[in-house]
C-alpha cells in the first residue's frame, strides 16, 4: 500500500464556536499524523485514509470562516525536507483507524 506525505495547516478564527471546532480538528488530525507545530500536522496516509480524512474535514470545518491547507508531497520531497530544531518527517508506523 502506497502512502504519501501530507502537510496539513489550519487557521480558524478566534471565537467560541471556532475554538470548539479547532479542538475537534486537532483531535481528528491527531488520529492521522504527528502534531509538529501549533496548527501544523504531518501525516503519512494511504489514499483510503486520505479520502476518509477529507470527508471528516468537510463535515467539520466552515469554509466561509476556516482555512485548512493540505500539501501533498512525494517521498522525494520528504527526503529533501530541511528541519531546524526538530527531526525531519518520518513514517514511524502504520496508523490503523
Amino acid at each position: 500500500m502506497t502512502t504519501l506525505f501530507y502537510l496539513i495547516i489550519y487557521d480558524l478564527p478566534d471565537s467560541k464556536a471556532a475554538n470548539k471546532r479547532r479542538t475537534r480538528l486537532h483531535k481528528l488530525l491527531s488520529g492521522y499524523g504527528k502534531w509538529t507545530q501549533y496548527s501544523v500536522f504531518e501525516c503519512f496516509l494511504t489514499a483510503v485514509q486520505f479520502a476518509k480524512l477529507q470527508t471528516q474535514l468537510e463535515k467539520l470545518i466552515k469554509p466561509d470562516e476556516d482555512s485548512v491547507r493540505i500539501y501533498v508531497l512525494d517521498a522525494g520531497s520528504v527526503k529533501r525536507t530541511i528541519a531546524y530544531g526538530s527531526e525531519k518527517p518520518r513514517q514511524v508506523g502504520v496508523i490503523v483507524l
